[in-house]
């Protein structure tokens, strides 16, 4: 009998096979058969991620409603080992594949993701599998990267699979109470507020709801928020140069107070002061660490605004193609294994990012290097496989150049810097300066990291002080404000220093799917990476913390978070965690159906995605904006989703009430994937969007301009628009004088998406000066322009 490979995905058990097999062998509909030098007979098989998931309540023959959802059916509390397990949707054909290998296996070897839920998704198959298959040799893979050698090497040092097996417990347990919470939960409040009139599910989970609760708070703190003004005392030297200012920390929020010591010092009158002393310390700044998953997130949601979601997918993708290690891990440590590979590998590095920089640190730093602390994953870090990066998208680039430069700046040497502190003394009133100079730049000169800039800023320069020295100074009372907390970015939630990481919600590879949750139920909204909750998130918030719900505070999740942690660690159960889930649903479930739910939020809830706008109604929905026309009733769609750029309800706002956006509007993409701006107008007899690039002729500076119409590349110049058919390369123009009249670009592109104009064109002059209307025609297969008339 063969051993069976346990893949997670396609690409993962193409990548094993191939690894082993020397060559990529012929995929036998789900699997690869083929003999090994490590296994001999071999079969690689997989799953198409979560083959097998809790089933639905439904199919529990004792529920009381099984056709319509019921408060009846709530609590909902099956016994864990009655718990049903099914294959997922569209996917009973890989899983009888599957079945059938793991069933006839000689040895199983588990090769999902080396993580939870890759556990959990092998063993949640194999409860659907005989039950003879737990008396098999069952192996488990545990590697970080995609790399053929690497690929070869784990299976050559393979692990029981006992002793990763408590991670399955974990995740399962988690899988467990977050189906049980889901389901109670999200049945009885959607039920309870139907009855109040509003529509639509109203989802709560374990960590959904608590992160939603830090949105609103973070929300309320904001808008209660009362700025109060307070005073600061500073000193200006007066002949020293450069200028230096002396400030003093306190911060005099009661004048009464300020008035005590302005008289008791004599700020008031004073114009010298003494340098009382002068302290001068060399210090250093060690490299950036490398990344963990939510310092990538957090670092891309800053510099690029990318959100969590779509850092996962780019780093997700570096990981399949054997570019990146592992990417969803919480270190930010490596073992010497992996610095040895990175310093040997260090020279291709700096020559495919183009780093010139010294980089002699060529010892472990613990720093970045612990063996003993790197238990699961170790940092994300780049592999030995260089890419082609000209083949990249631009946010693979950017994502893989950043994690690359912090591989190589941990052999950089340290940032190096004089710092000094003077206090100056104005009638024994003490103020202090402080500033750097550096000394030796290191990976400074390279990486002026976003954190530091935020932070530091530009070093200050001071001129030369001596102690007892006097100086002349001016003293300034100085107003300030207090500032209004800040509002949440997607970055702050997710990210390594976020909210949910110190208040432990959630892991890192379930966070940024959480966010995405809150946004699909219309909880929370994202404007350029601000995080903002919605009228539905409010009632959410209100509800849960007047009925003092413990599934809102973000406190009691991470108590269960810590839990979970501790069955990983194998110092607390499955059963015991899973025990205390159903005390607390069977007891809180039966006091909510009794339970009013009102909330001065639920009107607001109702209309939150309606609004009037010059004589339309429009309704957000999730792909598109719904709107009617007040007086008549007519009914039409604004696609969310135009040429891959996502209409936001400002911009149809805009098309609705002036009929066009103000600017052109960027970041659209053609089918080829490359970048347009346009200008939206909207058609009001039609009902439709279109796009206009160009309403004026072009000036007669000889610039160039690139753009794509559907098929067609177009290249403007100072005459003639030069257009080539993509698919078969053939070129024609088109001169932009045509009878006296200038052709624009809204005409070109009308020729070239419809073959004709809309409408006659006006303007067109005679040989005899008589000027006329016509329509333009364009043949797609002579290429030439004609009029109709």
């Amino acid at each position: 009998m063969p051993v069976v490979i346990l893949a997670e995905k396609p690409d993962q058990g193409k990548k094993f096979a191939t690894a082993l097999a020397g060559k990529t062998p012929i995929n036998k509909g789900g699997k690869y058969e083929f003999r090994s030098e490590i296994f001999g007979d071999t079969i690689v098989t997989w799953g198409i991620g979560h083959l097998v998931g809790l089933s639905l309540p439904d199919k529990y023959e004792w529920l009381p409603s099984k056709e319509k959802w019921d408060l009846m059916n709530v609590p909902f509390l099956p016994k864990e080992q009655e718990l049903k397990y099914e294959v997922s949707k569209g996917k009973s054909q890989q899983f009888s594949v599957v079945k059938k290998c793991l069933e006839n296996a000689d040895m199983i070897i588990i090769a999902t993701d080396p993580d939870r839920e890759g556990e959990n998704i092998a063993y949640n198959i194999f409860k659907l599998c005989k039950k003879s298959i737990f008396d098999k040799r069952i192996k488990r893979l545990w590697i970080n990267s995609l790399v053929k050698s690497e690929i070869v090497k784990g299976f050559q040092n393979l692990r029981e699979a006992d002793e990763t097996i408590s991670f399955f417990k974990e995740a399962n347990a988690r899988q467990i109470a977050d189906y049980l919470v889901g389901m109670n939960y999200t049945e009885l409040f959607t039920l309870k507020l139907q009855e109040k009139g509003l529509a639509g599910i109203i989802s709560l989970g374990r960590v959904q709801t608590p992160v939603n609760t830090l949105v609103v708070e973070n929300d309320q703190a904001i808008k209660n928020f009362k700025s109060e003004k307070y005073k600061l005392i500073e000193c200006e030297t007066q002949d020293k140069k450069p200028k230096t200012i002396f400030r003093n920390s306190h911060e005099y929020f009661n004048m009464d107070e300020l008035e005590i010591d302005t008289k008791k010092f004599g700020l008031d009158s004073a114009s010298t002061g003494i340098i009382k002393s002068i302290e001068v310390a060399q210090k250093q700044t060690e490299p950036q660490k490398l990344f963990s998953l939510g310092g990538i997130q957090e670092y891309a949601n800053t510099k690029w605004k990318y959100s969590s979601k779509k850092t996962n997918k780019v780093i997700q993708d570096l990981y399949d193609q054997g570019y990146l290690s592992y990417p969803r891990t919480d270190s930010e440590l490596i073992t010497t294994n992996e610095f040895e590979y990175l310093k040997n590998n260090l020279n291709r590095y700096k020559e495919l990012l183009k780093l010139e920089i010294s980089t002699p640190c060529l010892q472990p730093n613990k720093r970045f290097v612990n063996n003993d602390k790197v238990l699961e994953h170790y940092a994300l870090i780049p592999t030995m496989e260089i890419p082609d990066l000209t083949k990249f998208k631009a946010e693979e680039k950017n994502i893989y150049e950043i994690i690359v430069k912090r591989a190589c700046l941990m052999f950089a040497e340290p940032y190096k810097y004089e710092n000094t502190k003077v206090v100056l003394d104005v009638n024994g009133y003490e103020f202090q300066a402080s500033g750097n100079v550096p000394i030796s730049l290191g990976w400074k000169q390279v990486d002026q990291n976003i954190e530091d800039q935020k932070e530091d800023n530009e070093d200050t320069m001071l001129p030369k002080f001596t102690e007892g020295e006097k100086l002349r100074i001016k003293v300034n009372f100085v107003e300030k404000v207090t500032k209004e907390p800040k509002r949440l970015t997607e970055g702050k939630l997710v990210g390594k220093t976020g909210l949910m990481a110190k208040l432990g919600l959630g892991t890192p590879a379930t966070r940024s799917s959480i966010i995405d949750t809150l946004i699909s139920r219309e909880y929370i909204k994202i404007e350029n990476t601000k995080v903002f909750p919605t009228p539905k998130g409010y009632l959410l918030w209100d509800l849960t913390k007047n009925k003092d719900l413990l599934i809102g505070k973000p406190e009691n999740t991470a108590q269960w978070e810590k839990a979970l942690n501790k069955i990983a660690k194998k110092q607390y159960t499955r059963e015991e965690f899973l025990n205390n889930i159903y005390k607390y649903l069977d007891v809180t479930i039966y006091e909510l159906k009794n339970s009013d739910f009102e909330s001065i939020y639920l009107e607001k809830s109702k209309t939150q995605n309606i609004h009037e706008i010059n004589g339309y109604t429009v309704e957000e929905k999730a792909k598109v904006f719904e709107i009617s026309k007040s007086e008549t009733g007519e009914k039409f769609v604004i696609f969310k989703n135009i040429s891959n750029k996502i209409i936001s309800m400002k911009i149809v706002e805009e098309l609705l009430k002036n009929g066009r956006t103000k600017k052109a509007i960027t970041g659209f993409k053609s089918k080829n994937n490359k970048k347009f701006s346009a200008v939206l107008v909207f058609d009001d007899s039609e009902y439709k969007v279109k796009m206009e690039f160009d309403n004026t002729p072009s000036s007669s500076s000889g610039a160039e301009k690139e753009f794509e119409i559907g098929e067609y590349s177009v290249k403007e110049k100072a005459r003639v628009f030069e257009i080539t058919e993509i698919s078969s390369q053939e070129k024609f123009i088109v001169y932009k004088e045509n009878s006296g009249k200038i052709i624009t670009n809204a005409i070109i592109r009308d020729l070239l998406e419809n073959g004709k104009t809309n409408k006659k064109i006006t303007g067109f002059k005679s040989k005899t000066g008589k000027t006329y209307s016509a329509f333009l025609v364009f043949d797609k297969v002579s290429k030439r322009i004609s009029k109709e008339f």
